[in-house]
């Protein structure tokens, strides 16, 4: 209800509104957004609505009085903006004296064929999220993103200004837009045909700025969902001998066409000069370039906008002093495993994404497959795996990287290192928990018993030979040194865990993997792990799955370094701020389902509160999907298509795993007066559980979220 902002209406009540303005991103990529009180009634809100560029329509109210408190703000945030045709936004007032009549209407227009032209038996459905907040929504505002010092918010001075290689034949302009909340600026460009063709946004620091109290950049910025090039970030800095530019590129970002952030650590930003070192304490510039880098690249025109330019002390960031354990949902993860169970097929491997046209199994997700089913005791779907993965392994011991999951045929042929040790962890947990076996043991009749335990014998043989096999080719990927022969942080962390847990014969190699980690990959001026020897850029994995790793050493105060950085580098909203979470690698690009799993699982900071923004987008079959927003640039995939791994990770989020703290070694323990082979239960290891759980499908509906601010979040469909 809209009627005046601070007059008195009907009844003697004064402030007569429940909201003051309504806001869209539109698609010219700027912010429409207009104030009731500029609207004479009774007429529409917008003024030739233009069709959204992002998922969201506000209802705002930006005072924090009406005739009724303070109201709270209203989002509705579609799931994903139709590919076939646009949605516009529009709104009503309708003029009357009365608080008590609801004269404020506003709405979204599907622009598709109207439903009276369907022919029958034709459907449709939307689905969007109600989101309410006490202030207007501002993400990162809301999420603590902002910190340290902004430097450039362009609301009031600043010296920036478009360039470009007058030797090519591009365009660069420069101007104001409205941007997600206030003014931003927005590189318009074309970079034409050519490829390295660039141009440029540059900022100039007159007299030059000192950041040396900070060692990371971050700045928000959108691009164009049309134009699809690399973008490059740089400081130029100043001495006695002259400029000196410190960059880094990002390839194949720029068609992100909704506003988000980048974090860049200082050490990331490589010299130009060689030899040259990075001084903070003498910036004179920071710019932003868009570079059509190689074939992939779409050149040609678009639009890049920046706003709240800024950096921060990372190193110093506050760290936990404990773990934080996510409290179980025995429903909500039973869901989970019925539908990664669902997705098995008649070879025993898992599909990997339920959307893809292909059946398409992924060795590691079989292997997060295994341990789900292990720790749900659905032994023969774990049987069924375990022999899969008997049957698809190399003779080298090696795993390729994917098989069709109907024909076994090759779909990649890569032998990675970490989804290899992934097998091979995976197996030497359903050898090792794989609880007792009243299947064997309680069988009436002595031939059928003997029959089931010879397969089951057979069975565990073979998996056992296999997880051998796997881990003795891993063995002969270490180099000298005593790390893998490539530089892979994460690769090496997922050889350590195989190697711990493959047997007493294999922990000559788990000491020196643990070496290695500890010696070249843990940065320990930071308190992170790097994403190589010399590689700077964030990783979640590094930090989720090597906390594990530290913690399992004893090395806790260092695990929660490791997760209090990816808590302050990785963390970001959804396209529509309706959830928020953590992506795999810096940017942050687009929210990462599996990886926001991950964190909780491992006991990171602030663990409940991701947990409720899983839940809330997990499916009423228990499945859930990679990512609110589809996405694939600077090196990362997110697809809203249902996957094993993100399922699985909410799996473990909520029952405990994947990772074990200490050591179950081989070989299985025989239970007394058991004929043959009957598995006694181990004593449960951290984050383990042994206990069993009624069966149901039944969704646990999502509490409202304890974001500040937030009172009420809801899905519908």
């Amino acid at each position: 209800m809209f009627i005046n902002e601070s007059s008195a209406c009907a009844g003697g009540f004064v402030a007569c509104h429940d909201s003051d303005a309504a806001r869209y991103m539109a698609s010219n990529l700027e912010r429409h957004q207009v104030a009731f009180s500029s609207i004479a009634p009774s007429r529409f809100v917008f003024t030739n609505p233009l069709p959204l560029s992002s998922t969201w329509l506000d209802a705002l109210h930006t005072d924090d009085v009406s005739w009724k408190g303070n109201t709270p703000n209203v989002r509705i945030a579609l799931d994903a903006l139709p590919n076939d045709r646009t949605i516009t936004p529009q709104g009503w007032i309708s003029a009357t004296t009365n608080p008590n009549v609801d004269n404020v209407g506003l709405w979204l227009h599907d622009d598709g064929t109207a439903s009276e032209s369907w022919a029958a038996g034709r459907s449709a459905q939307v689905s969007y999220w109600l989101l309410a907040q006490d202030n207007p929504p501002d993400p990162w505002n809301d999420l603590e993103l902002r910190n340290g010092v902004t430097l450039l918010n362009f609301e009031g001075a600043y010296q920036c200004y478009p360039v470009r290689d007058e030797r090519q034949s591009t365009v660069a302009a420069l101007r104001r837009i409205a941007g997600y909340t206030d003014t931003a600026i927005q590189l318009d460009y074309d970079l034409g045909t050519g490829n390295r063709n660039w141009a440029q946004i540059r900022c100039d620091f007159n007299p030059p700025i000192d950041l040396s109290s900070y060692d990371h950049l971050r700045f928000e910025w959108r691009g164009d969902p049309n134009a699809a090039n690399s973008m490059e970030v740089g400081l130029i800095t100043r001495d006695a001998t002259g400029d000196h530019i410190f960059a880094r590129g990002y390839h194949h970002v720029t068609h992100r066409g909704w506003w988000g952030h980048l974090i860049i650590p200082f050490q990331f930003l490589e010299g130009w000069t060689p030899g040259r070192m990075f001084n903070p304490a003498q910036v004179v510039a920071v710019f932003i370039s868009v570079v059509k880098d190689g074939a992939n690249d779409s050149g040609g025109s678009g639009r890049l906008a920046v706003d709240n330019l800024g950096a921060f002390n990372v190193v110093s960031r506050p760290v936990p002093g404990a773990f934080e354990r996510a409290t179980p949902n025995e429903i909500a993860a039973r869901a989970a495993a019925d539908w990664i169970a669902t997705q098995q097929t008649r070879t025993g491997l898992v599909k990997s994404w339920q959307e893809e046209g292909a059946c398409v199994a992924h060795t590691y997700d079989q292997a997060l497959a295994l341990i789900v089913f292990v720790k749900e005791k659905r032994r023969a779907e774990a049987d069924a795996l375990a022999r899969a993965l008997v049957s698809t392994q190399n003779a080298d011991g090696s795993w390729y990287k994917s098989r069709n999951c109907e024909t076994l045929d090759l779909v990649d042929s890569n032998k990675w290192e970490g989804d290899i040790a992934w097998a091979v962890y995976g197996l030497s947990l359903y050898l090792a928990l794989g609880g007792d076996r009243p299947d064997v043991c309680t069988t009436m009749q002595k031939d059928v018993h003997q029959r089931a335990e010879t397969a089951i014998n057979r069975t565990l043989a073979d998996a056992r030979r296999a997880m051998q096999k796997g881990a003795d080719y891993l063995r002969t990927r270490i180099g000298a040194d005593g790390c893998l022969v490539i530089d892979h942080t994460e690769g090496t962390i997922d050889a350590w865990w195989a190697f711990q847990f493959a047997g007493p014969e294999y922990q000559d190699e788990a000491n020196r993997i643990r070496n290695c980690l500890l010696t070249y990959y843990w940065d320990d001026a930071m308190g992170r792990f790097k994403g190589g020897r010399n590689w700077w850029q964030p990783y979640l994995d590094n930090q989720t799955w090597g906390a594990t790793f530290l913690r399992s050493i004893g090395e806790s105060a260092k695990a929660r370094r490791a997760l209090s950085y990816a808590r302050t580098t990785l963390v970001l909203p959804a396209q529509g701020a309706q959830a928020f979470g953590f992506d795999g690698q810096g940017g942050p690009w687009a929210i990462w389902n599996e990886g926001t799993g991950q964190y909780i699982a491992v006991g990171g900071e602030g663990a409940n509160r991701f947990l409720g923004e899983l839940i809330a987008q997990q499916e009423p079959n228990g499945a859930l999907s990679s990512s609110l927003d589809e996405y694939a640039g600077g090196g990362v995939w997110t697809t809203r298509w249902h996957g094993v791994a993100p399922t699985a990770w909410l799996y473990f989020a909520l029952q405990g795993g994947p990772f074990l703290l200490h050591k179950i070694y081989l070989p299985l323990i025989l239970k007394p007066g058991c004929p043959t082979l009957c598995i006694c239960p181990l004593a449960p290891a951290d984050g383990f559980s042994p206990g069993r759980f009624a069966r149901s499908s039944q969704r646990l509906s999502p509490a409202p979220s304890d974001r500040p601010g937030r009172s009420v979040k809801a899905k519908v469909v």
